[in-house]
């Protein structure tokens, strides 16, 4: 049982430094992201294996802490451990995209119907604030920063969509997927442009706040981009 004396003392501990939310990214925190990003950069090929010696020596840290990170990012789908053969960049078959898309395609078409009945006016203008920024990194061609931003923008929707099993199953299901679409790509690809513009007309068709709009808009504007770049490089 919660008591009074219980809530004060919880208070009493809140304030202490030891207690305040002070906390910073971990170092296999940090590896995660430069490797996620040296991925994204074409730097490691997919099917290439990652070496946890070479990288402990690259990022002067031990093994230990290199697998760690090697461990989120194969959650996040970058990377596959093969039994005791090594830890490889993931390469994703025509197959393996195409189940990808098909999953995603229903989790997110039900996330849309569901967020467009709850969007505030303060969801709204974090939309048009994520797609300004998309946009801009679209023009900068900022692969690791566009990534992170066209996943901000999906996580929008599924956080107003209010259902977190479905967030979770579309995080996993998505996160690597997105960014497979921009391996490999050069200055000058129109990939991200297209993929700003698919982004509007998401964000155009939510903003009707009717489910069935809302619904159709996202698909139509999804299938469209996916016709041209289902030959994602992997």
């Amino acid at each position: 049982m919660v008591t009074a004396f219980s809530h004060r003392r919880l208070d009493s501990l809140l304030e202490k430094e030891e207690f305040r939310s002070v906390r910073g990214p971990t170092v296999p925190e940090v590896v995660t992201s430069r490797l996620r990003d040296a991925i994204l950069a074409g730097v490691y090929k997919p099917g290439e294996r990652l070496v946890e010696q070479k990288l402990a020596g690259l990022f002067g840290i031990g093994q230990p802490t290199v697998r760690e990170a090697l461990r989120e990012l194969e959650i996040q789908g970058f990377v596959n451990k093969r039994g005791n053969r090594g830890t490889y960049v993931t390469k994703f078959t025509p197959e393996d995209i195409q189940q990808r898309h098909e999953v995603r395609m229903a989790l997110e078409s039900l996330a849309v119907n569901k967020a467009a009945k709850y969007i505030t006016p303060e969801d709204a203008e974090e939309f048009e604030n994520l797609q300004r920024e998309i946009e801009a990194m679209a023009a900068r061609f900022d692969r690791a920063a566009f990534h992170r931003l066209d996943m901000a923008f999906h996580r929008k929707i599924w956080q107003c969509a209010r259902n977190e099993y479905l967030a979770l199953m579309l995080e996993r299901v998505t996160f690597s997927l997105f960014a497979f679409q921009l391996v490999g790509r050069k200055p000058g690809d129109p990939v991200m442009t297209h993929v700003a513009q698919q982004h509007r007309e998401i964000l155009d068709a939510l903003l009707t706040r009717d489910p069935k709009i809302a619904c159709r808009g996202f698909r139509r504007a999804t299938e469209k981009f996916w016709h041209k770049y289902q030959h994602i490089h992997c």
